[in-house]
């Protein structure tokens, strides 16, 4: 009692995003409201691992695809505990007119390590690199082609899942972005938005 499975075999196979130490997992709220680690899917350790825990899932719940939210990745922090150091990765000279003009405003800190290397380098990339595994893994549980809907994409992601807009309101005015925004993705390489 008091285990969970998917923290716990993560934990012990290293899968986490890391604090700008390397070593200790970055920290961060998400959904359910509470403490969160971040999988570092571009770590094949961690494509073994979701591989097990989707296929793990089949077991449990009978589904036919996945969809997969919260991948920017997202966090509910301006960056994880104990908060993001000073210094020039977190804090460039130049910040594009981002929300409250912080990089790690409702994600992690650009220091945190990846397998890849600085947060700040591979963010865009955090969705993408979840998007394939997750396509092979449902596509392995279900021995069918498998649908996987992303809310972070990036150029490619088309080949392997299907976009979708985020949050939205049921207005007109809504309607009308979201033509803009399949449009837009239509020319990334992304054609089911």
């Amino acid at each position: 009692p008091g285990t969970y499975r998917p923290y716990e075999l993560g934990q012990e196979m290293g899968v986490w995003v890391n604090n700008s130490d390397g070593v200790t997992p970055a920290v961060g709220k998400a959904w359910p409201p509470g403490d969160s680690v971040f999988p570092d899917y571009t770590n094949p350790r961690t494509v073994e691992w979701w591989t097990q825990m989707c296929l793990e899932l089949k077991d449990v719940l009978d589904y036919d695809g996945i969809w997969i939210d919260m991948n920017e990745p997202s966090n509910f922090l301006r960056g994880q505990y104990p908060g993001c150091s000073a210094n020039d990765i977190n804090n460039p000279p130049y910040i594009p007119s981002v929300s409250d003009r912080s990089l790690s405003e409702k994600t992690l800190c650009p220091d945190s390590k990846t397998y890849l290397g600085e947060h700040y380098n591979t963010h865009s990339l955090f969705g993408w690199s979840q998007t394939a595994p997750t396509f092979n893994a449902v596509q392995q549980a279900t021995g069918k082609r498998a649908f996987v809907l992303s809310r972070s994409t990036f150029v490619g992601s088309g080949k392997h899942g299907a976009h979708w807009l985020g949050d939205n309101f049921s207005q007109w005015k809504d309607l009308r972005y979201s033509i803009t925004g399949v449009l837009e993705f239509n020319l990334f390489g992304i054609p089911y938005v």
